[in-house]
């Protein structure tokens, strides 16, 4: 099955390509209606987002104030952020529910429609990605006839999220919806058949039959002979043909049987191993255009930047530089300037007093929390940490990850339960408490392998020197 993500800007027209594909009987997993799922009245997420936000955002019937909350987070970044966290792992547990159920039912397309396609790392599960396109005036127009909203009101919603052009550019295809609606269906239609082609199920030519040869009769010359005629002097009667002038006999000659035969084959096997090789042609360009495509999405998801930086610190703390990428891709996407809702800043989202114990130990005279937005601080500092990590915790590789995420006290604790850690020394992450730290590790261990086959050689490794956990 091939799992196509559907993206665009607010009011560019994505629902209606969607509302498209289920009327062409498409299954469809929208993201805004698994939201309302989780956030209407008993919705999986209502008892933290009452927890984290309190009572004022939740209606008497136990659903989410979707007004309050969208005038609260459209204004403040860091509130959004914080509902973020909270939906992240109710969303993505759904998401993947659905998605099973309709492979399971033998569908040969399914398509994700999620407005925070890039923004939320959705784009990174799908075989290609369509995105919705309007022009920017035409979009804040259409925003405001369509849900009544002030010139103000309207950009605050378009400046929250990734903007029309940059979703176009980071998307392999793109349906243009600022023609008439008519336009937009035919785009529709015609990447379904080019999705449907690479399934195999698309339509295919019938092949006509060619037509049998006939064997060709040869007309028997019966014998006569005129009344004036002699019988020759042998006594043998012979046919009209025998008596023919040699050159009347050379233009009635036919090829024999097994020649004929023989080119007939010959001309087949030539037939056959043209259109082979043609079909063989045609599957490669496909293969190639697929693994092209394949490796664009690999590199979006997958970026790396800061690539010397990583190399050099990490060698310095005999650390893997796959493992220091994975760390940033997961905590920062590669954004430096970034600062959580709790406070933790940088590349690597350190907290306060954790970066200030850290430039202690670093000896630096003249620290200060903003340098953690410069890059290569913050890259030293996290690879101190997590070496510091690895030694306290005899060089376990889960053990480090998790406590750089949920802290050594609590990895300690999990260490002397015997329900997560059979030896008290290392920890299995089948066996996690089932939360958040899980969530990370799986996250990190996963693309720390991707980052090591795609940028990373053994050749750039130091060996490991008491720290097995933090060389590859």
């Amino acid at each position: 099955m091939r799992l196509i993500g559907i993206t665009g800007s607010i009011a560019c027209g994505k629902s209606t390509v969607s509302r498209e594909l289920s009327r062409r009987g498409y299954a469809v997993i929208d993201g805004d209606a698994l939201s309302r799922e989780l956030t209407g009245p008993g919705g999986a997420a209502m008892p933290e987002i009452r927890s984290v936000f309190g009572n004022r955002f939740v209606l008497q019937d136990g659903s989410l104030n979707r007004r309050e909350m969208g005038s609260l987070v459209f204004s403040d970044p860091l509130a959004r952020e914080r509902l973020d966290r909270v939906m992240a792992p109710y969303l993505k547990a759904l998401t993947s529910e659905r998605i099973e159920a309709v492979r399971s039912s033998g569908a040969l397309l399914c398509f994700l429609d999620f407005p925070l396609l890039y923004e939320k790392g959705y784009d990174r599960y799908c075989d290609t990605v369509w995105c919705v396109w309007l022009p920017e005036d035409l979009q804040l127009r259409r925003l405001m006839d369509r849900d009544g909203y002030s010139r103000e009101e309207a950009l605050n919603r378009m400046n929250a999220v990734m903007s029309s052009d940059e979703k176009a550019n980071l998307s392999p295809v793109v349906i243009d919806n600022s023609g008439p609606v008519e336009d937009t269906l035919q785009q529709v239609e015609d990447q379904l058949n080019i999705e449907l082609s690479r399934t195999g199920a698309g339509p295919r030519r019938r092949r006509s039959a060619a037509p049998e040869s006939a064997s060709a009769s040869v007309q028997q010359v019966p014998l006569s002979f005129s009344s004036s005629q002699n019988i020759p002097y042998d006594g043998i009667e012979r046919s009209e043909l025998s008596r023919k002038k040699p050159s009347a006999r050379k233009a009635s000659w036919q090829m024999p049987a097994p020649f004929r035969s023989v080119l007939v084959c010959l001309a087949v096997i030539l037939a056959v191993s043209f259109t082979a090789q043609m079909l063989m042609d045609a599957y490669l360009s496909r293969q190639r255009q697929t693994h092209e495509e394949e490796q664009r999405a690999i590199d979006r998801a997958y970026p790396l930047m800061y690539e010397n930086l990583i190399r050099s610190v990490s060698a310095e703390y005999n650390l893997s530089p796959s493992l220091i990428a994975a760390v940033i891709l997961n905590e920062s996407s590669f954004r430096p300037g970034i600062e959580s809702t709790v406070g933790a800043r940088g590349l690597m989202q350190l907290m306060p007093d954790t970066a200030e114990w850290i430039a202690h130990k670093l000896r630096m005279d003249k620290y200060h929390f903003d340098q953690l937005l410069d890059p290569e601080t913050n890259i030293r500092f996290g690879c101190w940490y997590l070496n510091y990590l690895s030694t306290l915790f005899n060089g376990d590789p889960l053990c480090v990850v998790c406590a750089y995420h949920a802290g050594q006290g609590e990895i300690a604790s999990w260490l002397s339960n015997p329900m997560y850690s059979s030896d008290g020394r290392t920890l299995n992450r089948d066996s996690l408490p089932d939360g958040p730290t899980k969530i990370y590790a799986g996250r990190v261990t996963r693309d720390y392998g991707i980052y090591k086959a795609k940028y990373f050689d053994q050749t750039d490794l130091i060996p490991s020197s008491g720290s097995p956990a933090a060389a590859d």
